[in-house]
């Protein structure tokens, strides 16, 4: 029943009560005449009124009350049913529609809770830098790869501008560009040792109109660094074909001109275009080792099944090695325990690594000795590559392992160097998960320590 009618029928109820009991007073004193007005009667025609409307407006206060205090609750996030006596009248189906909202608003913040947390994750788990501003331009979100990226931390304060994060006048520019109807802007820069590329897209109000701004920023600081490499890495490759190319085309077309007759010419001739054949296929077969220990597919089974020896992979390049130093007047020393367990690498690869290390070592030294001394440690296996040679300078060091790069370029293509023995020793080292170390002293000699991981 609604409440009017209900407050309707107690008015009249009341009202006829009222009249009913003064009626019977009015009709007790006319019966009997001349005694005194009776007090009793008309209190009660007042105060039984008075009392039934002070209990069910209480009642009603009462019920009112919960639902403010419901009302309180839900804006808290409290969303717990209320429950009222009587659920028939304004008040309980009020009740019923109060408890659905809450349902409905609980499961709205529920899943804006959810949204925000995974938008959180997402935002959290992400490379790149995310910074989104409001249609002034004020930070109402930077992400932690942002904060990397600009070395800021959460503990300096709150942001309020793009400007107090990146400190570049051109991007804070370009961003007030787009909140004024620009449709993005790109723009790279340096901060500290890293190169990032800013990508501004407008946030746009369903009138199609700019309430903010996203900014996108990526680290591509490995991607300029490898660009270099490879410019680097073809102009290197170019200059160290044409080099031999050259000769060989001189010396073939100076044969043909006539220098064929002379077979002292000719034999000389023939015998630098040889040489130079010969470091164009070292220098061939030495790019295409590098591009298979650097290709993806190696690299991962490069140490998965495969193993072998140290003492055995030496005997393979021994020959090699030691004729070479017998021309030089240059005393190898090895000292391989007999009991050296087996490497996470194939034989093969061992070989070319023993080779390259001992190789240059010889190379390099004038008179005196080289050495391959070998240490056995718990998980690795310590190899110890040493020279009497001429040395390297400390700062040259940081970049020896580096293609193409060669400490005296005159005297390593004199030697028939390729300059990526080193390289290749490096990848393959690093590819097994071990390490490689050189120290060196001008006039000394060099050492270069290999750790390689033990197979068992």
């Amino acid at each position: 029943m609604r409440i009017k009618w209900r407050i309707t029928g107690l008015f009249f109820a009341m009202t006829g009560l009222s009249l009913l009991l003064f009626w019977v007073g009015e009709s007790t004193k006319l019966g009997s005449a001349g005694q005194p007005p009776n007090f009793g009667v008309a209190s009660l025609a007042l105060c039984l009124p008075a009392g039934v409307v002070y209990f069910y407006s209480s009642q009603l206060s009462r019920r009112m009350e919960k639902l403010h205090i419901a009302t309180q609750r839900i804006a808290r996030g409290d969303f717990e049913p209320t429950h009222l006596s009587d659920s028939t009248d304004e008040l309980g189906q009020f009740t019923a529609e109060l408890n659905s909202l809450s349902r409905h608003v609980e499961r709205m913040v529920e899943n804006g809770t959810q949204e925000a947390h995974k938008m959180e994750a997402i935002l959290a788990g992400m490379q790149e830098g995310v910074v989104a501003v409001d249609h002034v331009g004020r930070v109402v979100l930077v992400n932690a790869a942002a904060e990397r990226i600009f070395e800021r931390q959460r503990t300096d304060g709150e942001l309020e501008y793009l400007l107090e994060l990146t400190y570049d006048p051109e991007l804070e520019r370009l961003m007030r560009k787009v909140l004024s109807g620009q449709p993005s802007a790109t723009r790279e820069t340096h901060i500290a040792q890293r190169t990032v590329q800013s990508h501004i897209n407008p946030i746009h109000s369903e009138r199609d109109q700019p309430r903010g701004a996203v900014i996108v920023i990526h680290d591509v600081t490995e991607l300029r660094r490898l660009e270099q490499m490879r410019t680097e890495f073809v102009a290197n490759v170019s200059h160290e074909l044409r080099t031999p190319l050259t000769s060989i085309k001189g010396f073939v077309e100076t044969l043909l001109e006539g220098a064929v007759d002379d077979p002292s010419l000719r034999d000389r001739f023939l015998k630098i275009i040889q040489a130079e054949t010969l470091r164009l296929q070292r220098l061939i077969e030495d790019l295409l080792t590098l591009a298979h220990i650097e290709g993806r597919e190696n690299r991962a089974g490069m140490s998965s099944n495969k193993t072998s020896y140290v003492q055995q992979a030496y005997e393979k390049i021994k020959p090699v090695i030691l004729s070479f130093a017998e021309i030089k007047g240059i005393e190898v020393e090895v000292e391989l325990p007999e009991d050296l367990p087996p490497i996470l690498i194939g034989e093969d690869l061992l070989s070319q690594l023993l080779l390259n290390l001992l190789e240059n070592a010889v190379k390099y030294t004038a008179e005196g000795r080289v050495w391959l001394h070998a240490q056995v440690d718990s998980q690795e296996i310590r190899l110890e590559f040493g020279d009497t040679g001429c040395g390297i300078p400390e700062e040259m060091l940081p970049r020896i392992f580096e293609r193409f790069y060669r400490v005296d370029k005159a005297r390593s293509r004199e030697q028939g160097g390729t300059g990526l023995g080193l390289s290749i020793v490096k990848h393959m080292v690093e590819d097994l998960g071990g390490k490689v170390n050189v120290a060196s002293q001008l006039g000394i000699g060099t050492v270069f320590t290999c750790e390689l991981p033990r197979a068992e």
